[in-house]
């Protein structure tokens, strides 16, 4: 007995924890659901995964006989990627089914990036910031924590086993060495987190580098606390402890925007609380020394807190939460998108009362009882497959018996052991082959989609069958039954020709760009007819630039050379911030550069750019004139330079500031036309935003403008029509995306923005 009160850690294993993990997979789900905010679930998870990680892992590096790196690698591999597999896999599988072929090589692309755990960085590539859920999330956005806990553990096994393999006969040194630096590198993780956040918070949510600092602590709170018997006043305090942690971590979703603020310091807040349920449950001296040596395991320290976590459901939920998390966001995602589909313009209608109703989650995109219905059914189909999962993969896939030291390639007679379970290598050959095929699919859609559209972006048309705008300019009639061009499943083929040369400057330079390939060229950036003397500028941001293939052909007829000054997310005169809200000074320096090369290079046709834009950054209309344009285009008058002002697109808004994406819409909406003439079938496509809502009703810029040197140009009536402007007119896609006109669209322009400019 003496020997076990001068014992410092349990030998017992801490099942409540098991229950601890089963809580955060349930706010994970519960928040993702009906919250459509982050929890404090995923921040719970990596602590614990550091928590039972490094220390075990330390102490395999520096036995001989430990298990090599790869062999550790693999165990980890063994344990998480059988399900990881068979989730995407059959994730895919039904996206074919319920998206149409324009989402397929996201999906596919997303799926790839979830297999090789690299999902994190491929929603950092694409600028994608973590969202609630809605029609258009990401179906794997929830693998970046796999990503991130994955990748962290791939780097943290190649410094453990190198510097123990270095320390294996000074153990003791060897572990004080690892475990130092491991606080070094959690202290420069943090610091790290912090710094990053105030910089790039989208892509400091996603980093491995600013995650590590929270599997770290888990690793040291594992090393240094978990398990250590406390001194006796621990007794009164565990259980205002273990209810003080739990309040820390359920409150965190409802009170914090860990979209914004995590991994900051405010991550703290859910962790402190996850460490102080684990010490609930450590062992007290004298009072639970007994305990940790006779008594089994359903008793030690079950009390308050801990012993709500040692419950049924909470122990179920710990044993399935690998599974339960897997599962649920894809069949959130489908089920919301097919929900939406079905009940859009109900949507539309409540959407207001929703949003004054407080509705979150998929409650506020569906509606409350459409919402509660597709949520309650989602947990509970995702209980169900994570049980499943368990049952027939996870576990029966698990490695039941150590193996012997190897480094597993070249080793025969480990790899004829490995192989000896014919169960086990059928199943080991189906992941490999469902894996190649995950791995193949996104490239071979993106490949095939690309070739498509570029071929049908060039190809002739008949006007017959594609008027365009001819369709409301001349009352051209649209035949039904015909598929719309250009064809949706890329947007690439859909952009202006500056974007293939390298003819403007991207968000982050402030210099203009004069000449192909960002300057790199000798050969200027010139359209239209590219040998003459008369000059135009196109002067703008992307809303200027997609008029250029209209542009390019009036320019060509008329012996006009186009040159582009072009900037992404910016304009002339008016101080722009990014479409995030965060400043844009790289905007308004090039502004200076861009109105001074024009006073200093006065073209002799004179500036094409937009003369309004909508009311907020994110494109909620009516459209107005900000005082910026009147003072560039009082400047260029002053300096005797004409200007064409062209009225900004109406932008499509699925609702207040949230953009509707044209070409997706109308892929998914079956390329369904607004018509020529008839107004039932203006209003039949979802694919569209009401005129009064996008426009004011007459040019802002004709009033705003007036008395200077300026030409208005209006082309609503080619896009709107009996109050509705719609993503495909005359059966021609007019919309990219929400805001920015495709190709073909704009080259149809041509004849009314002649008429307009020249009187022709």
């Amino acid at each position: 007995m003496a020997e076990t009160r001068t014992k410092t850690k349990s030998t017992v294993r801490r099942i409540d924890i098991d229950g601890l993990r089963g809580l955060a997979i349930a706010l994970v789900v519960v928040f993702h659901v009906f919250v459509g905010r982050v929890s404090a679930g995923v921040d719970v998870f990596l602590l614990l995964g550091g928590l039972f990680f490094f220390a075990p892992q330390i102490r395999n590096a520096l036995n001989p006989v430990g298990l090599t790196v790869v062999q550790s690698f693999l165990r980890i591999l063994r344990r998480l990627y059988p399900a990881l597999v068979t989730v995407v896999t059959v994730s895919l599988v039904a996206a074919l089914v319920v998206y149409a072929p324009v989402r397929w090589s996201d999906a596919g692309e997303d799926a790839a990036a979830s297999l090789l755990y690299v999902q994190n960085l491929n929603l950092t590539a694409q600028g994608d910031d973590y969202a609630a859920i809605s029609a258009d999330v990401s179906l794997f956005q929830h693998i970046w924590s796999m990503s991130v806990q994955m990748q962290v553990y791939l780097g943290s096994l190649l410094v453990i086993a190198l510097l123990g393999s270095m320390y294996r006969r000074w153990p003791r040194v060897g572990t004080a060495l690892l475990r130092v630096l491991l606080v070094l590198a959690t202290v420069a993780s943090f610091s790290y987190a912090v710094w990053l956040g105030g910089v790039d918070q989208g892509a400091n949510y996603y980093s491995p580098l600013s995650r590590f600092w929270e599997i770290g602590l888990g690793g040291l709170f594992g090393m240094f606390v978990l398990g250590r018997t406390l001194p006796a006043v621990w007794a009164r305090l565990r259980w205002p402890a273990g209810v003080l942690g739990l309040v820390l971590i359920v409150a965190t979703g409802l009170l914090l925007d860990g979209a914004a603020q995590f991994p900051g310091p405010l991550t703290l807040v859910p962790l402190a609380g996850a460490m102080l349920v684990v010490l609930a449950g450590n062992p007290v001296a004298e009072r639970d020394a007994a305990t940790t040596q006779d008594a089994p395991t359903s008793q030690y320290a079950a009390s308050g807190v801990t012993a709500l976590l040692r419950t049924a459901p909470l122990q179920f939920l710990g044993r399935t939460a690998y599974g339960l998390y897997l599962w649920h966001w894809p069949l959130l995602t489908l089920a919301t998108f097919l929900a939406t589909d079905t009940t859009q313009a109900a949507a539309e209608e409540t959407g207001a009362e929703a949003s004054d109703a407080g509705l979150q989650g998929v409650t506020a995109t569906l509606g409350a009882g459409t919402g509660v219905a597709v949520g309650v059914g989602v947990i509970a189909a995702s209980v169900v497959l994570a049980w499943l999962t368990l049952r027939f993969i996870e576990v029966p896939l698990q490695q039941s018996v150590r193996p012997p030291r190897s480094m597993v390639l070249g080793d025969h007679d480990y790899l004829r052991a490995a192989l000896r379970s014919r169960g086990k290598t059928t199943a080991a050959m189906v992941m490999v082959a469902a894996s190649v095929a995950v791995l193949a699919f996104g490239p071979l859609v993106a490949r095939y989609n690309e070739d498509r559209a570029t071929t049908l972006a060039t190809e002739p048309v008949d006007p017959r069958d594609y008027p365009g705008p001819a369709a409301y300019l001349e009352n051209a009639p649209v035949p039904e039954d015909v598929d719309i061009i250009p064809d949706t499943t890329e947007v690439e083929p859909m952009m202006p020709q500056t974007q293939d040369d390298g003819c403007y400057s991207g968000f982050d330079e402030t210099d203009l760009v004069l000449t192909k390939d960002f300057n790199e060229s000798d050969e200027p950036c010139a359209y239209g007819d590219v040998d003459s003397t008369r000059t135009m500028y196109l002067a703008g941001g992307s809303h200027s630039e997609h008029y250029l293939p209209a542009l390019d052909r009036i320019a060509a007829e008329r012996g006009i050379r186009i040159v582009p000054l072009v900037k992404m997310g910016c304009v002339l005169g008016e101080p722009l911030t990014r479409d995030t809200g965060e400043d844009y000074p790289e905007c308004a320096q090039w502004q200076v550069t861009a109105e001074q090369y024009i006073l200093d290079n006065p073209p002799t046709d004179g500036v094409f750019m937009t003369s309004t834009r909508p009311s907020t950054i994110a494109g909620d209309g009516p459209d107005q004139v900000p005082q910026g344009y009147v003072d560039v285009v009082s400047r260029f008058t002053a300096a005797g330079i004409h200007t064409w002002g062209v009225r900004d697109t109406p932008w499509l808004m699925a609702e207040e500031g949230t953009q509707l994406n044209g070409r997706l819409c109308a892929a998914e909406d079956g390329g369904k036309d607004a018509g020529a003439g008839d107004t039932e079938d203006a209003g039949a496509s979802d694919c569209a935003i009401a005129q009064d809502e996008a426009l004011a009703a007459s040019n802002p810029a004709t009033s705003a403008l007036a008395g200077l040197d300026v030409t208005h140009l209006d082309l609503t009536a080619a896009v709107c029509r009996d109050g509705q402007c719609p993503a495909v007119v005359g059966n021609v896609l007019v919309y990219r995306d929400s805001q920015h006109l495709s190709n073909r669209f704009a080259g149809m322009l041509a004849p009314e923005i002649a008429r307009q400019m020249f009187g022709a």
